[in-house]
């Protein structure tokens, strides 16, 4: 069971928290044959005897899950140790901290709620008392407080883990999740540089990573190495030396790299990513001999499954109007907490906020990696508004993710914001964007969308039961064609309907298709609806709105606010849900999340299929 890199710690009694320990996760069997793998079926029996010996005094059949670490006397964590361990050596000791029982006797206890299973193992580890074999501990419900030991300390980080939660073998589940005081990212060794002045061996690693399948160039690391380590990573890089460059892009100095077969990961740490997604500063921590290449993806930080509210923080009167937030090295402000941003209603900023951060984990999916364009209410939905593409990245904080694309309207490059964690959705809303509105691709593929969308856009139309009669035919027509559209109000008047179209095609094949399927719903609405785009020439007809999938066009995110009376939300709608009696004005901020929690993330599953535009058409014809 893994667990999933998020941002905020939060305090939950239903939560225990552990120390994050930094070594190679191993599950041992314990009994007649003892056993040590790793996560990628590596046999540690050998490699650690000290803890396949220790293993060896639990008579009983048992399988325990736990991380080896090298350990100084001191409680500290040494990774590099682990790599090329000597029983021999004087600095650090070998552990095996034990912190799951999966099986005992025959029986499989993956069942059972984590807290009971916890209470066995430390029954079972207490009788071997054997130093090498340690029960990891935990304290219950005060997250916060053993995160700020583990910064006192110099931990990597902590665990939190939901006390009633069942053991999901092989899956990275919000039921486990880490909180990292140090950024670090695996990366696959693809390449290395010639040493330079007295250095041996190499000067630097070229490191790449996996996305979406292709391997792609992250930046060089030539800081973290000692001599020992030097000539180790040198003697396996040579064994794999290669002809061909594994990466497409572009590196620099590359007639001085030697380039090697994309087959040794290592670990580093590093203060940020650039905005061309570059590791800032990395420094090597050691080769992780369990892990598989192809795992080695970029760990983007989710928020947690129990952040707490602003509400919760110190009540005295000077801070309920402007607080501080930290997550890890992560600090945001948030200031004017009590300005009314709906007067009419009375509903605040700090409330706001609030909204953002109850439904962080559902929206958040909706923005990875799509560019923003920031639509500022400094002063609320009745002051004056304004729009902004291009980031000043001299007065942002470092820690923002940004991605440079060209205009060729300005003919220049614009810095857009990218939003992927709950400290960037907070430091967005506190400049006033009420509504967060993303592109329909990625920064990463900008030219080709990640969706279709035909907006529904009933403008002066009195009657919305027409607008849902539209709808239904819109919908048809796809399912027609073999397509599972996926609909939502729009948090105003107006209802939006998505395909999965996957980054397949580019902006002008998109929008020709909905063009065309707009065209075909005219044809059926042809007294109510209209294509054009000027609303002198469509008075109290429906906008087939066809024009927002195009380059830069962008659309309210599922989930998001909108600058409209009582606060209403873009809500993702079932289509039994889709009746002549929806009122999108019903969907708010204030019942957002009960919503959630009574029907599910409707828009869960809606990258699962990808719609192919040619088979689409072709089963029409």
């Amino acid at each position: 069971m893994l667990a999933k890199l998020s941002s905020n710690v939060f305090d939950d009694e239903d939560w225990i928290y552990e120390k994050k320990l930094d070594g190679y996760r191993a599950i041992a069997y314990t009994g007649k044959t003892v056993r040590l793998l790793s996560r990628n079926g590596i046999d540690f029996k050998d490699k650690y005897k000290a803890v396949s010996k220790s293993l060896e005094d639990i008579d009983v059949e048992a399988v325990l899950d736990g991380e080896i670490v090298a350990e100084t006397a001191d409680g500290r964590n040494i990774f590099q140790e682990l790599q090329n361990y000597r029983e021999y050596n004087k600095h650090t000791s070998l552990k095996y901290y034990v912190f799951d029982l999966l099986a005992l006797n025959g029986h499989d206890l993956r069942g059972m709620e984590l807290i009971k299973r916890k209470t066995l193992l430390k029954a079972l580890l207490e009788k071997t008392n054997n130093s090498t074999l340690i029960y990891s501990e935990h304290v219950v419900g005060n997250g916060s407080k053993l995160f700020a030991e583990a910064e006192k300390n110099g931990w990597e980080g902590i665990i939190a883990k939901k006390a009633s939660s069942t053991y999901d073998s092989g899956r990275r589940s919000d039921n486990w999740q880490k909180f990292k005081l140090q950024n670090a990212q695996e990366a696959v060794i693809i390449g290395y540089s010639k040493p330079a002045g007295s250095r041996k061996y190499f000067g630097s690693l070229v490191l790449g990573m996996y996305d979406e399948g292709k391997l792609v160039y992250i930046g060089n690391c030539g800081t973290g190495f000692n001599e020992e380590t030097l000539k180790d990573v040198y003697n396996k890089m040579e064994k794999l030396k290669a002809e061909k460059k594994p990466v497409s892009e572009k590196i620099p100095q590359e007639r001085t790299i030697t380039w090697v077969k994309p087959k040794l990961v290592c670990e580093v740490t590093f203060s940020e990513w650039t905005g061309d997604r570059h590791l800032r500063h990395p420094v090597f921590k050691g080769l992780r001999i369990d892990k598989e290449t192809k795992e080695v993806k970029e760990e983007s930080p989710s928020p947690a499954e129990k952040p707490a509210k602003i509400s919760s923080m110190k009540n005295t009167e000077a801070k309920e109007n402007e607080v501080e937030e930290k997550f890890g090295k992560k600090a945001v402000k948030l200031t004017n907490l009590n300005k009314l941003y709906w007067k009419d209603e009375g509903i605040s900023k700090g409330q706001l906020l609030d909204y953002y951060r109850d439904v962080a984990n559902y929206i958040l999916p909706h923005l990875k990696d799509r560019p923003l364009s920031l639509n500022r209410h400094p002063n609320g939905i009745n002051g004056p508004n304004f729009f902004q593409k291009d980031l000043d990245t001299d007065q942002i904080p470092s820690w923002i993710k940004y991605a440079p694309l060209h205009s060729e309207s300005n003919n220049k490059d614009i810095d857009y914001l990218v939003c992927n964690d709950l400290p960037t959705l907070l430091w967005m809303v506190n400049l006033g964007c009420i509504e967060i509105n993303p592109w329909l691709s990625t920064y990463k593929k900008p030219d080709n969308p990640i969706f279709a969308v035909m907006d529904l856009d009933p403008n002066d139309v009195d009657d919305f039961g027409e607008v849902v009669r539209v709808a239904h035919t819109v919908r048809g027509i796809l399912e027609q064609m073999g397509i599972e559209p996926w609909i939502k109000t729009s948090g105003s008047r107006g209802l939006h309907i998505f395909i999965h179209v996957g980054g397949k095609y580019d902006y002008e094949v998109v929008k020709n298709f909905i063009h065309y399927v707009g065209q075909m719903v005219l044809a059926q609405h042809p007294d109510t609806t209209s294509l054009e785009r000027s609303p002198s020439k469509r008075k109290k007809k429906i906008y087939l709105d066809f024009l927002q999938n195009r380059r830069g066009q962008t659309i309210a995110a599922a989930y998001s606010a909108r600058p409209k009376v009582k606060a209403s939300v873009s809500t993702p709608l079932k289509w039994d849900e889709v009746t002549e009696d929806l009122n999108t004005k019903d969907y708010t901020i204030f019942n957002t999340l009960d919503r959630i929690k009574a029907k599910g993330d409707i828009w869960k599953d809606i990258t699962k299929t990808k719609t192919d535009l040619k088979k689409a058409l072709e089963m029409l014809k």
